[in-house]
């Protein structure tokens, strides 16, 4: 089978690709708001002959996952796309990833792994720069590039209750 590769920018209007979803593939203990979700193209639709469950294909390697892995979950992001400004609103469910926060790299970000994290302040929206608390583990507090955000379009989420 012909896996996508991630695409530049510009090639159908994301650098993830087309067909190219993110998928739970460690620390899924939480669902999404745990989860570390890595590009993957889907093998076989959640249904309930599966539990609910996607089988995916990760596109990406790190040292927890390795490319072409194959691997069961239901904390699949079907739709995404990279955040722009008019859209950030303190209290919603985004989409970041790690790195530096003010650096804007494509080929960073083709390759990132992608956490649940929550707007908390837009105060610096002028800079392209949020604050963020991550929804899972330690939930810190990070500041974060909007090159480094993408918004969920479904499933939609909410912002999990503190605990």
């Amino acid at each position: 089978m012909e896996v996508p590769k991630v695409t530049p920018k510009g090639e159908g209007g994301d650098y993830l690709g087309k067909g190219v979803v993110l998928a739970g593939f460690i620390w899924e203990d939480e669902g999404f708001y745990s989860a570390t979700l890595f590009p993957a193209k889907i093998l076989t639709q959640a249904s309930d002959k599966t539990k609910g469950e996607y089988e995916v294909i990760s596109l990406v390697g790190s040292l927890d996952v390795a490319e072409g892995a194959k691997h069961w979950t239901k904390n699949v992001i079907l739709k995404s796309h990279p955040a722009k400004k008019d859209e950030i609103k303190p209290g919603m469910v985004v989409l970041y990833m790690g790195g530096d926060p003010c650096k804007e790299d494509l080929e960073e970000l083709k390759r990132a792994k992608w956490e649940t994290g929550v707007i908390l302040n837009t105060d610096e929206l002028y800079k392209d720069v949020v604050e963020i608390r991550g929804c899972g583990g330690y939930r810190r507090i990070y500041k974060k590039h909007l090159s480094q955000l993408r918004i969920i379009d479904d499933p939609i989420l909410k912002a999990p209750k503190e605990k």
